[in-house]
């Protein structure tokens, strides 16, 4: 490594240079300034340039730019002697000499420490020899390292312009396949959570890793298969993604065959048929009606005569569930609708009966009697919704209530119930309507939801309204008479639950806000975090453990000392959620009332001077 000089028109910045971008005058400024008084002290690492008569600077980025800059000014002549030490090595390990000497720099950021990793494996050295060249005992945080820096070049480029964070590059980098990284890049947004990312990408897929484990890892791999971890995971997470779809499918297939053939073997039907989804209701749920339990005589099963089909489920570990069903109503009942037990009629006459199983027949009755079409009949009935609309509106102009509480007693007694009652006269309103979630992702929310203070709050609500005359009642014209008559408080309370059964989801993050739902927290008081954590939501291990780890570790950083959060570095995953759950359940603690951010509502969306501005243009 031989110590000379060079003039500065010599010198070039070195493709091997991890700091690729050039500092801005006011980074230089202190160094040009030192360099007029002191002289370098510290002589710039160069290599001789291939097919050139020039040196590459390769480490001393900023050195290399402050004397260009003050030899362009004058301040400097243009033969002034830079010292250079001159380094005969393999490409690798400049880049990783390169490395080396920035790791420690703040002003280093993370997209070039990745892609000098990749710029080092690229010409020749494993991860291995990179973590021994810098210096890194763990050889999993270089292998993250290069396949962060080894991203598709659009989704590296625009993580280097800040367009994703590190959590969106981390699960982009889930998976080595740069042609489906770019692709999923392409097609999503921007602002996508990583959740979302890998859930494209197929990372983490539930049904994926049930087929996997149905079909055995071992068979899988061994006719080719690829499974790919995700490096991202937490030594705690069972995150991957089965790279070979269409061969796990038939796999899946052929085990599912012989599982086919053994069920009509214990059933005694050659014929039966198989299903790809239980029989749905119209409303495209699960016909429970239509479930057999077969019964069981010796080592066979007995299934009803008639039109029977059969479903293979595979459960979540992988073992397949076999369920048997009536194909159709009509196969089970003799008709498409089941039927419909009479019930008498309550004190005020009106029997409890779902009106459209009784259409058909009254519109033969019409048609009898007034001689009308059944077309004429809807227009009609039609007509006379007209009339009670707009008596309904002349009701409420006048001071009356009758709408709105027959809105919430109809929506109360519908979402509230076991089971919806039939013949309201109102169509219900959905209640949390999840298309395209996961049901793993709904049954995580339940239970985060389950152990909640404001699970406990609602539930109680909840039970006391049940047992009100007017929920009781079967008869639902007697049952509204008797909501009419109850306490307000009562009422008020039985709106809130409607209202709370019909919220959509949200957070505070673009894509999920509802500006409105901040103003119904501030209007009743939850837009304070010591308010959440006093009467609605406390941390938990669960909710902690959503997070990655080092998310989570940053969670509890400014509720400890900095020795004890220097000592959860080296915790495993579950120490470390055991620890940052203390830190933020401490009473009286300052972590007493920290709430994630996503959960937080805005404060103050509404000011008392802004309310009586409101009041007084009303007035």
């Amino acid at each position: 490594m031989p110590s000379t000089t060079l003039r500065i028109s010599q010198l070039r910045l070195s493709p091997h240079n991890v700091r690729s971008s050039i500092p801005d005058a006011d980074d230089t400024a202190a160094i040009e300034r030192s360099i007029l008084v002191e002289g370098l002290r510290v002589p710039i690492d160069c290599h001789p340039m291939r097919g050139a008569k020039t040196w590459g600077a390769f480490a001393g980025r900023r050195r290399y730019f402050a004397i260009k800059r003050l030899v362009e000014r004058g301040e400097l002549p243009v033969d002034w002697p830079v010292p250079v030490i001159i380094h005969d090595k393999p490409d690798a390990e400049l880049v990783e000499m390169s490395i080396t000497e920035n790791l420690l720099r703040k002003d280093m950021e993370e997209h070039e420490l990745y892609a000098g990793v990749a710029m080092a494996a690229a010409r020749g050295h494993s991860p291995e020899q990179i973590s021994e060249a810098l210096g890194q005992n763990d050889a999993r945080k270089v292998t993250r390292w290069l396949r962060l820096g080894q991203l598709a070049k659009p989704i590296f480029e625009a993580f280097a312009r800040g367009e994703i964070d590190q959590d969106q590059a981390k699960a982009y980098a889930g998976t080595d396949d740069r042609e489906l990284q770019e692709a999923t890049f392409k097609r999503l947004e921007r602002w996508v959570r990583a959740s979302e990312i890998r859930k494209a990408l197929g990372i983490g897929d539930a049904l994926a890793r049930r087929h996997l484990s149905f079909v055995g890892e071992a068979i899988y791999r061994a006719a080719g298969g690829r499974y790919e971890l995700d490096l991202f995971a937490d030594a705690a997470e069972d995150r991957g993604r089965v790279a070979d779809v269409g061969l796990l499918e038939r796999l899946v297939e052929e085990k599912m065959a012989g599982i086919r053939d053994q069920v009509r073997v214990s059933t005694g039907q050659r014929d039966l048929r198989f299903v790809a989804a239980p029989p749905q209701t119209e409303f495209r749920q699960i016909d429970n009606q239509l479930a057999i339990t077969p019964k069981r005589k010796g080592e066979m099963l007995e299934l009803p005569e008639g039109d029977v089909v059969a479903h293979i489920e595979i459960d979540a570990g992988g073992e397949p569930a076999v369920s048997y069903w009536w194909a159709s109503r009509k196969a089970k009942f003799g008709s498409e609708k089941a039927a419909v037990k009479p019930v008498s009629a309550g004190p005020i006459g009106n029997a409890v009966e779902d009106p459209h199983s009784a259409r058909p027949k009254a519109d033969a009755a019409i048609r009898r009697e007034e001689g009308l079409s059944q077309d004429a009949t809807f227009a009609m009935s039609a007509v006379r919704k007209a009339i009670l609309k707009a008596a309904l509106v002349d009701d409420a102009e006048a001071g009356g209530s009758v709408a709105t509480d027959y809105f919430v007693f109809v929506q109360a007694r519908c979402l509230l119930a076991e089971r919806a009652p039939s013949g309201v006269g109102m169509r219900r309103i959905a209640s949390d309507q999840m298309v395209g979630v996961s049901h793993e992702a709904l049954d995580l929310g339940r239970r985060l939801v389950a152990d909640m203070p404001a699970t406990k709050t609602t539930a109680g609500a909840i039970l006391r309204i049940k047992a009100q005359p007017f929920f009781t009642e079967t008869d639902l014209a007697a049952a509204f008479i008797a909501y009419r008559e109850a306490d307000q408080v009562v009422k008020d309370t039985t709106a809130a639950l409607v209202v709370g059964a019909a919220l959509e989801r949200s957070l505070a993050a673009p894509g999920y806000e509802h500006a409105i739902h901040d103003v119904l927290a501030h209007l009743v008081g939850a837009d304070r975090d010591d308010a959440v954590r006093r009467r609605y939501w406390h941390p938990t291990s669960e909710v902690l453990d959503l997070f990655p780890k080092d998310p989570r570790r940053a969670i509890a950083e400014p509720f400890v000392d900095r020795a004890t959060f220097t000592a959860w570095a080296k915790l495993k995953s579950s120490e470390l959620t055991a620890a940052v759950v203390a830190a933020l359940t401490r009473t009286a603690g300052p972590g007493s009332t920290w709430i994630p951010p996503l959960l937080r509502f805005r404060s103050g969306i509404v000011t008392s001077d802004e309310a009586a501005d409101i009041q007084e243009r009303a007035a």
